[in-house]
């Protein structure tokens, strides 16, 4: 299979065809990829490999996975699906322990150069005894030491929240090998213990937390489940209130909403497209004086091409107007390559942070324009940047990327990658070293002949989470240690040289970042005991204006578009020092990298330093940053760029789904109203998670390979979907699974898709399938009524026709013929109704869930027992099941030998009334007769 896109810099030019290669093996699943740069090189005759390869087991689980950016990885899962072992292509292997009820005990690694495998992850569960039952913890996960140290949870809700942990660390230079018995595991960790709390309402919405060092922040919530209100109880019983005041448009989006006591947020959105058109921040005191008041301006299909700031006054230096003004320019395939703005005018643009400037400087010459043109190839890597600035001298940064691969570093670097694509060097003489779970361990920041280096050294936990950055620089009269903890909603900062410990209290109050300052010991002079700091963000998510409580700048920032900083002004030194917010909402460490939650950023380089964990769910190249778009996409974690836009969509869709959930369950109590608001109560909390947090990357485990998604949620998920669209379009049976079908030959592990139908104007219907990144601008064309081929093509979906009425009347067989193998509902005077396929599950063999055989019969199925059954939504979800059934796709539907009779047989029927997911899903029951033939004989409960 093969994809086209056409690419051309500017309007006048002549498109360049950029061709993308799919092989997919004989049994549907995707096995082979190549991006236009090495597609081109296969055309050109040239023996290159694919980007990514894959060798599945016959359910589709991809076993092997071989990729030039990332190396090799192979995974041995068990027979319920659960990761058992995996290998990758530094040598490095990981080995997971079960107990009797397939819950993760233990996990080991080895490494190419070590002795013997090491215990990484120890889990401990609770038992049920009445000590347990009286803190919700029987069968849970009580404790679990992981690479950073211990963490035990204290307490649950009844529902399964966490409402109390502690995490402890390990003690420092301890190899992590964790023995079997606790006491033996309670040597290797230090003795502070920072306990965090949480209160949840009745039905799981969050109302407050308490952090480690006693802090308390609450969230209040309109009757509808919007958030309202967010207040901060500092330890020393301070109140303040850090939000207040929301107003929502018709979309969810914010349009207004006061922060702190002394400023006012005011958006305005477009109504069609729910573009954000201006972000006006604005003092409540001094004449309401204005801070921020950023105006954006869009292309057609969404892109950025404008930003002005009106609250900055324009300044003139060197003959030239400088003004707050930033402008961009993109190619066809919607990457950046022209950009123009302001800087600091001595920015050299080295890895470090410009020059300072004082508010208040009189200097006529701190600032100039400039421009900046970027070149990329055809897989998306940049080639070259040239900065031109209008006075003084420009450079260009060139790169030198590798002819098979993604690996790029700049031209004269040296070093390249290891074998799992991980960046050796990060600057000539900065040596970068990776744990086997290819996360960066340490930075080499300076080598020294005879002596000690200086480093940055990190850990994390078992979601992938850093916990612990530790920071050595060296004096030949002394060493400086500083350090920061990781913690839920605070980070404990310490410089064991001066003395200086600094506990920052982390709250997200709405579109602002709130940062108090804690001091517990050494506060320099001039500097507030907690001091409360209001960080506004961009559309990206940038720290552009540090306040302080009364609305007074402590600090001023501009960014370059890949996140470099432009130039920067603070009120003083000694308080600019303690910003930790800069890009993206991201801290930016010593060395210069933004460490986003799953991987680190080079801004210099505009490209990740090591490839994506999720795979290729953001595209071919692992390293690109945000599909080189950076003015209109964002990655809130490291694993896939998004817009604004579709963020807070995604966060719509769960208000309404939660808001309706909630108004089933209060019908049942007699009580509609407040189970609608208990609803939205958690549909709006989850908005709130994904506009600001990033999809809940905080707590994710990381037990499975990375966004490795089942092929039973694949089903459960696209059952849903399916339903509602053939409910919603009046699909009969075929059709929905013509559909479906559809979506699977499309679909690969790690890939996420969406899928909609649309509707025209002649009756016909026609089935999209596409990535789930760009569903908010195809539902936007899909309501325009225009043609949408070439345009959702562009968007990366493709199509299907659904319904043809032309096409059926001309070709229309008689009734009887008519009867397609999933039409279980056509009229025909048999008893006997069937479905079939030429592919097959292996029936007679009791093997694992998945396993298929080669065709050598069609899967038939006489469901005359049900046939009462095969109207309404109860039929489709029956008639999904046996069309995955006659495909082969067991795994999606748990197809298995039921234990309690024989010759019985079961398949899920996800989303079937009366039943849950998982285990807890409806079945239905089909009994063997001989060969592949079968009988369905009812639906049944499992659980009943």
């Amino acid at each position: 299979m093969r994809s086209v896109a056409y690419h051309r810099l500017r309007a006048e030019d002549e498109p360049a065809a950029r061709i993308s290669r799919r092989v997919l093996g004989a049994t549907g699943f995707l096995q082979q990829q190549w991006d236009p740069r090495l597609s081109a090189q296969v055309a050109a005759g040239k023996a290159t490999r694919a980007n990514i390869s894959r060798l599945c087991s016959l359910s589709g689980r991809a076993l092997h996975i071989d990729s030039v950016d990332a190396g090799w990885r192979i995974v041995l899962a068990g027979s319920a699906g659960q990761p058992v072992e995996s290998w990758d292509s530094r040598g490095s292997r990981q080995r997971h322990q079960y107990d009797g009820l397939l819950r993760p005990v233990a996990v080991f690694e080895h490494g190419v150069d070590e002795a013997r495998e090491r215990c990484v992850e120890r889990l401990d569960y609770g038992p049920a005894t009445a000590e347990q039952a009286a803190h919700n913890r029987c069968g849970r996960l009580l404790r679990h030491d992981d690479p950073a140290g211990s963490l035990a949870i204290d307490d649950y809700e009844l529902f399964g929240a966490v409402t109390g942990q502690s995490r402890r660390l390990l003690q420092v230079d301890t190899p992590v090998d964790w023995p079997q018995p606790q006491g033996l595991r309670e040597l290797k960790l230090t003795r502070e213990r920072f306990v965090s709390s949480w209160q949840h309402d009745a039905l799981g919405g969050l109302q407050a937390m308490t952090d480690a060092k006693g802090n308390r922040r609450w969230w209040q919530y309109d009757v509808d489940g919007a958030l309202a209100r967010i207040g901060l109880v500092l330890s020393s019983s301070s109140s303040k209130l850090l939000l207040d005041r929301r107003v929502y448009n018709a979309m969810g989006q914010v349009t207004s909403e006061q922060v702190g006591s002394a400023m006012l947020n005011v958006a305005r959105y477009d109504a069609t497209t729910g573009n954000l058109q201006q972000l006006t921040t604005k003092r409540t005191h001094y004449h309401h004086s204005t801070l921020q008041d950023l105006a954006y301006d869009y292309d057609r299909v969404g892109n950025v091409r404008s930003i002005r700031d009106a609250a900055q006054p324009g300044t003139w230096s060197g003959n030239a107007r400088i003004n707050a003004t930033s402008a961009f320019e993109y190619d066809s395939l919607y990457q950046l390559i022209k950009a123009t703005g302001r800087e600091n005018a001595r920015n050299s643009g080295l890895v470090g942070l410009p020059g300072m400037f004082l508010f208040g400087s009189t200097q006529d010459d701190l600032w100039r324009n400039y421009t900046r043109h970027y070149q990329y190839d055809a897989g998306g890597n940049l080639l070259q940047m040239q900065h031109v600035p209008s006075s003084g001298q420009g450079y260009t940064r060139r790169m030198s990327v590798a002819a098979r691969s993604n690996h790029s570093v700049p031209q004269g670097h040296g070093t390249g990658f290891d074998r799992c694509g991980n960046q050796q060097t990060l600057v000539p003489g900065q040596v970068m070293s990776w744990n086997l779970r290819n996360q960066l361990m340490q930075v080499t920041r300076v080598v020294r002949e005879g002596g000690d280096p200086d480093d940055e050294a990190y850990t994390y936990d078992a979601g992938g989470q850093r916990v612990l950055k530790r920071s050595t620089s060296r004096t030949p009269t002394r060493t400086r240690l500083r350090e920061v903890i990781y913690l839920p909603g605070l980070e404990i900062r310490r410089d064991h040289a001066t003395g200086q410990w600094l506990n920052v209290v982390v709250v997200q109050a709405g579109q602002v970042m709130v940062n108090a300052l804690q001091w517990e010991q050494g506060r320099p002079a001039g500097v507030e005991d907690e001091q409360l700091r209001f960080s506004l963000e961009d559309q990206a998510g940038s720290c552009t204006l540090e306040l302080d409580e009364q609305a007074n700048l402590i600090a001023h920032e501009g960014y370059y578009p890949y996140g470099a900083s432009a130039w920067w002004a603070a009120k003083s030194a000694i308080e600019a020092s303690f910003r930790t917010i800069r890009y993206s909402g991201k801290e930016r460490d010593a060395t210069g990298l933004y460490y986003f939650g799953y991987r680190y950023y080079a801004p210099w380089l505009q490209r990740w330093i090591n490839p994506d964990p999720g795979g290729d769910v953001d595209g071919l190249n692992l390293y690109t940053m945000v599909s080189n778009n950076p003015m209109t996409r964002v990655d809130p974690d490291g694993r896939a760029a998004s817009t604004m836009a579709q963020r807070v969509s995604l966060g719509l869709q769960a208000v309404a789904f939660f808001t309706l959930v909630g108004l089933g369950a209060g019908f049942l109590l007699d009580s509609p109203v407040t189970g609608a608001a208990g609803g939205a109560l958690l549909g709006a909390a989850l908005l709130a998670a994904v506009v600001y947090e990033g999809y809940g990357n905080a707590r994710r485990r990381a037990l499975n390979t990375p966004a490795e998604i089942s092929a039973q949620d694949v089903a459960q998920w696209l059952s849903r979907q399916a339903i509602d669209i053939a409910e919603s379009r009046g699909l009969n049976h075929e059709e929905t699974n013509r559909l479906v079908n559809f979506f699977y030959e499309h679909h690969q592990d790690n890939q996420l898709l969406s899928v909609a139908a649309h509707t025209t104007k002649e009756g016909k219907i026609y089935g999209f399938v596409g990535p789930q990144l760009s569903t908010h601008m195809a539902n936007k064309m899909m309501t325009t009524g225009l043609p949408l081929g070439k345009e959702m093509r562009q968007l990366g979906y493709k199509n299907i026709s659904l319904r043809d009425p032309v096409r059926a009347r001309d070709d229309a067989p008689s009734t009887a013929a008519g009867a397609s193998q999933f039409e279980v509902q056509a009229v025909t005077g048999l008893a006997k109704r069937k479905v079939s396929k030429a592919v097959v599950p292996a029936a007679r063999t009791e093997s694992h869930i998945g396993a298929v055989l080669a065709p050598t019969e069609p899967f038939n199925a006489d469901i005359g027992a049900v046939e009462h059954l095969m109207a309404g939504r109860e039929g489709r979800i029956i008639a999904l099941t046996l069309g995955h059934l006659s495909e082969g796709r067991m795994g999606a539907v748990h197809w298995h030998r039921y234990q309690d009779e024989g010759g019985l047989w079961s398949a899920d029927l996800h989303g079937y009334p009366g039943g849950g997911t998982g285990r807890g899903a409806m079945r239905l029951m089909l009994r063997h007769l001989s060969g592949l033939r079968y009988r369905v004989v009812g639906v049944r409960n499992p659980h009943r």
